[in-house]
């Protein structure tokens, strides 16, 4: 991986984060006064999918914020696994992986394998 494809996965990473810790801000879990019953169940079922997303976001904000320090270290962009290079179109898609499709995917399987 060359230093403009770092250069270039760096701001995304950081253009993602920060949008992920505004919106996780913006964010509303509060239940307000209701007029009846239907109001408060509704609105607490908000309130349920509302922290879901929040914790999601929190663990996402978690794994982006634990890339960006390792962006700039040699071994970014090498499968954990099997020690390959790991595509820049997988970065670019997903640029907190840590292993490469094949090393995923018998991850996966084996992961599969064991439930079913």
């Amino acid at each position: 991986m060359n230093s403009s494809q770092r250069t270039s996965i760096r701001k995304h990473l950081e253009e993602k984060l920060a949008e992920l810790i505004q919106r996780t801000q913006a964010r509303d879990t509060a239940v307000e006064s209701c007029a009846d019953d239907n109001e408060y169940a509704s609105r607490i079922s908000e309130q349920k999918i509302n922290l879901a997303l929040h914790v999601r976001e929190a663990e996402l904000i978690t794994a982006l914020e634990e890339t960006l320090g390792r962006v700039d270290h040699w071994d970014f962009g090498i499968c954990e696994d099997c020690g390959k290079e790991i595509a820049i179109a997988r970065i670019k898609a997903n640029p907190t992986t840590r292993f490469c499709v094949s090393c995923q995917s018998r991850m996966e399987e084996d992961q599969l394998g064991r439930v079913g």
